[in-house]
């Protein structure tokens, strides 16, 4: 009598592997031909009993994540894969942005081996290339890591969800933030709702989130902050203080001059909140500005309140000042305020300024092919998401003329940023 195989099912062990093998190249099949929308790989997420992703604070586990390259081929599979949703105010959107959690390192797309990734929506830009263009700034700049990333289609549970950005996710390592293990920290300050391990600084309550040490010991916490207040002390002692001691013993100048440059050219507000601002302890013992993070509403022009909160330009509120390509955006952010007004600070800042215009100014030419790359996804991305969002801040409401302003307004905030920083007192 032959053996039995398949689970029981009856069938000879012969058809079941045959059947088997039939299956999984029909699964190839599907995943070449549903949600393919162009020249760029598809990830499909397959959670288990295909259940929505609709929670930030709960991963489903056991979901499957295959990528698939435009060739056909796959170039990743595995069904030990855990996701959530993510994002503050882009969590609210129809069009989710998803945390991702692989069961074991793997350099996804060509990036560096890890099991964390980040699954950028886009949703609030028609052009979905603010976020690639202002990482492609940081990366010319003297920010030691800034986070890498690839554009793909996204398929959930058999439904295509449109164009997303994976990308590496902000976390402490060597080949990622490279702060000092022992003594070091990341923070996040950002004003969204409070986490456990969170305090406000002593002079500008500036919000901090504690993001490494994970699950900081209170000992640790009251290090962090008095450190930050050590520092704020120093920064605020007084308009005439000298700040060498600052730049000397505290803080990495050349990278707070990097990232205040970063957030200037890009127009990104959101520093004034603040949001996503994130700085490290090195390992040579100082504090520096970076990764950046968070440009969906970048590139444009808008509205501050009061809170620092960035509102739509087209508002009319007696609180709301209006930031345009003519601006500066980040004056009174963080601690700017009062390093914009120091001399030392300001001379470096015009001459790293004049140093990176030219490495700026030849990103336009790769912004031209990110483009081309993505058009036939993002078309397919402003098909499926068009109008289901008035409140979306990008007022050219096609992906062709949303890249066509994103390109102009780059390019003449280099030509605005030149006067402007120029004329800095």
């Amino acid at each position: 009598m032959p053996r039995m195989g398949g689970g029981g099912d009856g069938f000879p062990e012969e058809k079941f592997t045959v059947m088997k093998r039939l299956a999984l190249f029909l699964v190839a099949v599907m995943a070449c031909c549903i949600g393919r929308a162009g020249d760029i790989p598809t990830v499909y997420i397959t959670t288990a009993d295909s259940v929505a992703i609709t929670s930030r604070d709960h991963w489903l586990t056991g979901s499957r994540l295959q990528i698939v390259m435009p060739d056909g081929s796959v170039a990743y599979d595995a069904s030990d894969v855990s996701v959530r949703a993510r994002g503050n105010s882009t969590f609210v959107k129809p069009k989710k942005p998803y945390a991702i959690k692989l069961g074991k390192k793997f350099p996804i797309l060509g990036m560096t081996a890890n099991k964390r990734w980040v699954m950028l929506a886009n949703f609030m830009d028609h052009s979905m290339l603010r976020n690639m263009l202002a990482l492609s700034i940081a990366k010319q700049t003297s920010l030691a890591w800034t986070s890498d990333s690839r554009m793909v289609d996204v398929v959930v549970n058999g439904k295509p969800m449109g164009l997303y950005q994976i990308c590496e996710q902000i976390k402490v390592g060597r080949n990622w933030v490279d702060a000092d293990l022992d003594n070091g920290f990341l923070i996040e300050m950002d004003n969204y709702p409070a986490e456990k391990y969170r305090f406000n600084t002593a002079v500008r309550k500036l919000p901090v989130n504690v993001k490494y040490p994970e699950d900081a010991v209170p000992e640790e916490m009251a290090e962090i902050e008095e450190y930050l207040n050590e520092i704020e002390a120093i920064i605020y002692g007084g308009e005439k203080q000298d700040l060498s001691e600052l730049y000397e013993k505290y803080i990495d100048i050349n990278t707070f001059i990097d990232w205040w440059i970063v957030h200037e050219l890009t127009q990104n507000a959101e520093p004034n909140g603040p949001r996503s601002c994130y700085m490290y302890k090195g390992r040579d013992g100082l504090l520096k500005a970076g990764p950046v993070w968070d440009f969906d509403l970048a590139f444009i022009s808008v509205g501050l309140d009061a809170g620092g909160d960035i509102r739509p330009s087209r508002l009319n509120r007696t609180d709301v000042v209006l930031l345009t390509g003519d601006s500066i955006y980040n004056r009174n952010a963080l601690w700017y305020d009062r390093l914009l007004s120091d001399p030392t600070f300001l001379e470096s800042l015009k001459a790293r300024w004049s140093e990176l215009e030219p490495q700026f100014r030849a990103l336009a030419d790769e912004f031209d092919e990110w483009r081309s790359q993505i058009k036939a996804s993002a078309e397919a991305d402003e098909a499926m998401w068009k109008g289901q969002d008035p409140a979306r801040f990008d007022t050219f409401t096609t992906f062709e003329s949303s890249a066509d302003n994103l390109k102009q307004t780059y390019l003449y905030r280099i030509d605005s940023l030149n006067r402007l920083i120029a004329d800095l007192k």
